[in-house]
């Protein structure tokens, strides 16, 4: 499967980028132009091909002004030079560059070309303005979280720098071992803190045994956490520095409050699949997860996960 290639930043091979133009079309949003320099600077970094992709389909954009959904242009005369010019400015010293522009949907344009070109990771923006509207993530930020097949890397248009902090949510499942894996890469490569949340619960036995049971139970299961994220860690950049935090707690509270007290520039985790073989967070947990980070994301796919999208089918929902 697509996503399972990249278990290292320097292992990844095809990077593609999702731009927008905004609602009056004249440049690229605040998001996009995050994302495209977040792209460019994994392409650099190790030598991966770069896809810039366009969607030319008019679609609606929140517009803080009005505080409403607005449509967008069609039409636009200068996009190849809008787009060249962003080439331009952050495609430099990149040897293999393809624009595209596709006429579908953002989002299934972007995932029939993951499928396409078997890309490895893809980015985009949670949302293509810096105002805040109490969304996190815009329409094709979350389609993208759902149904995209390989990792999904989505900047935040807000923040100006590189991330200092990164909390790895891991599950102790392979997907998780690859969220650990990566998110070490990652920071590695950024010189930042590595933060490896995981949280277990207390099965009924356990509830219903006295409490040295219980208190029994919650240090195997503390000590086999550890000794299974160490494991993952040993051969990674951030070996001797990362810093786990295991404990009993569900995992939506456990990320989000290691978000907010670590001040996380980025968190990586695992998403849901639609074959119904669990991720980090299943469902509407994911979602409701998702709402709650302010931060950039970086997602990856459980191994089974059952692409909704083929390259011959009508535009799916």
């Amino acid at each position: 499967m697509l996503a399972y290639r990249c278990a290292a930043v320097e292992q990844i091979q095809r990077v593609l980028v999702a731009v927008d133009l905004g609602a009056d079309g004249s440049a690229l949003t605040p998001g996009s132009r995050k994302a495209f320099a977040r792209a460019a600077w994994i392409s650099r970094r190790v030598g991966a091909a770069l896809t810039v992709l366009h969607s030319d389909r008019p679609d609606e954009h929140w517009e803080p002004a009005t505080g409403q959904f607005v449509q967008g242009l069609d039409g636009i005369v200068d996009r190849a030079r809008i787009l060249e010019e962003a080439v331009g400015e952050f495609a430099r010293g990149i040897s293999d560059v393809s624009v595209l522009v596709r006429s579908e949907s953002a989002w299934l344009a972007v995932v029939r070309e993951v499928l396409r070109r078997d890309i490895d990771i893809v980015l985009a923006a949670k949302r293509t303005t810096v105002e805040s509207d109490d969304r996190k993530l815009g329409t094709v930020a979350r389609k993208l979280l759902r149904k995209c097949p390989c990792a999904v890397w989505l900047e935040d248009p807000r923040e100006s720098q590189d991330p200092s902090v990164i909390v790895a949510a891991t599950d102790l499942t392979a997907v998780g071992d690859r969220v650990v894996e990566l998110s070490a890469s990652v920071a590695g490569a950024f010189g930042a803190e590595l933060h490896v949340v995981h949280a277990f619960s207390l099965p009924m036995s356990a509830q219903l045994g006295s409490e040295p049971d219980s208190h029994e139970f919650q240090r195997r299961q503390h000590d086999a956490a550890v000794e299974h994220i160490g494991r993952i860690l040993a051969t990674t950049p951030v070996a001797d520095t990362a810093q786990l935090h295991v404990g009993l707690t569900s995992p939506t509270q456990a990320i989000v409050e290691s978000v907010e007290r670590l001040e996380a520039g980025l968190v990586v985790m695992g998403t849901a699949s639609r074959s119904g073989i669990s991720g980090l967070l299943v469902g509407n947990t994911a979602e409701r997860l998702f709402d709650r980070i302010d931060c950039a994301l970086l997602t990856v796919k459980p191994k089974g996960f059952v692409c909704p999208v083929t390259l011959e089918q009508t535009e799916p929902d």
